[in-house]
C-alpha cells in the first residue's frame, strides 16, 4: 500500500461579466492537516491559504476583466495517518455523553432532518435502544444496509429521508442516514468528504463517509457505505470536514459589481500517484 498520493488539480473558473471591471473573491477547499500530512509542492498562483476549524481553503481575489478564464493550478501530497479502533477497546456508553455536546449536534438540517416523521418510527426499533456505543453502531449499519441498495454514481444528493424512501442510494445518502440516526441518539457525528483511492492509484473515487464521537477515545471513522467501523486507512485523503453545516460547497464565488456576472467552474477528478509503499 502506498504511504501517500500526489494530486494534480488543474481547474478553471471561465467568467464574463457585462460591462467594467468587477471585484471577485473565489474560495474552494483544499486538504486539511486533519488525519493526514498535507505538503503544497505547487500552490495556486495568486491565492491564500487559509485554515478555520478543522478545514483549509484557497482563497483568490480581486478585479477582473470583462472576460476570461482564472486558472487554479495546484500539486499537493497527502500522506494520510492510519488509525484501527478496535471494537474489544471499549468505545463507551451513548448515556455517557454530556448534554451539552449531544445538544450542540442535534439541530436539524436538510440532509440531516431529525425531526422527520420517518425517523420517529425508527426510533422504537429495540436496537436504537441499545446503550453501549459499538454495539449500536454495529446495529445502526445492519439496519442501513437492509433499507438502502446501494447505487453507484448518485448524481443526486438526496437527503436521509428521500434515500430511505426510495430504498437506494451511494455513499452520501448511507452517510446522511447514519448521521441524522447517531445525531437522534445524542452521538455527535459529522461528515466528511474527499477520495476513496484503490488499485495503487489507478481508480480515484470521490467519497462520503462519517464519524461519530466515543466518550472515551474521541471521535472514530465510521463508513456506513463500505461498512467500515473504527479504521482510517490510507485509501482515505480528506478534503473537508462537514460538522454543523451540513453542505460546504467545494468552491464558492463572490462578486461586486452592478452588472450581471456570469460564470462557470470548470473542474475534472485530479491526477493521483502512488508514492512510496
Amino acid at each position: 500500500m502506498p504511504l501517500g498520493w500526489q494530486i494534480h488539480h488543474q481547474e478553471q473558473l471561465k467568467y464574463r461579466v457585462n460591462s467594467g471591471s468587477p471585484f471577485i473573491r473565489v474560495k474552494f477547499y483544499h486538504y486539511p492537516p486533519y488525519r493526514q500530512n498535507v505538503e503544497i509542492l505547487l500552490p495556486p498562483t495568486r491565492c491564500k491559504v487559509q485554515l478555520k476549524g478543522l478545514n483549509t481553503f484557497y482563497t483568490f481575489q480581486g478585479k477582473i476583466h470583462t472576460k476570461g478564464i482564472l486558472q487554479f493550478e495546484r500539486i499537493i501530497r497527502v500522506f494520510p495517518i492510519p488509525q484501527a479502533i478496535k471494537p474489544q477497546i471499549g468505545w463507551g456508553n451513548c448515556s455517557e455523553i454530556s448534554l451539552s455536546l449531544r445538544q450542540k449536534y442535534q439541530v436539524p438540517s436538510m440532509y440531516w432532518p431529525l425531526d422527520a416523521t420517518i425517523f420517529a418510527k425508527i426510533q422504537e426499533n429495540p436496537w436504537f435502544k441499545t446503550d453501549d456505543l459499538y454495539h449500536w453502531t454495529i446495529n445502526a449499519l445492519e439496519y442501513i444496509t437492509k433499507e438502502i441498495k446501494f447505487r453507484e454514481n448518485q448524481k443526486e444528493r438526496f437527503g436521509a429521508v428521500k434515500a430511505l424512501l426510495l430504498g437506494y442510494g451511494d455513499c452520501d445518502e448511507f452517510t446522511d442516514v447514519f448521521i441524522t440516526l447517531a445525531r437522534l441518539k445524542g452521538i455527535p457525528s459529522r461528515r466528511l468528504t474527499g477520495y476513496f483511492i484503490q488499485k495503487q492509484g489507478e481508480k480515484v473515487e470521490s467519497h462520503a463517509w462519517g464519524e461519530i464521537y466515543s466518550p472515551h477515545i474521541g471521535w472514530i471513522v465510521i463508513d456506513a457505505a463500505l461498512g467500515n467501523i473504527g479504521k482510517h486507512t490510507r485509501n482515505y485523503v480528506i478534503l473537508k470536514v462537514e460538522e454543523f453545516n451540513h453542505e460546504l460547497s467545494e468552491y464558492r464565488v463572490q462578486t461586486r459589481h452592478r452588472g450581471a456576472v456570469h460564470y462557470e467552474w470548470i473542474r475534472s477528478e485530479p491526477n493521483i500517484k502512488p508514492l512510496g509503499g
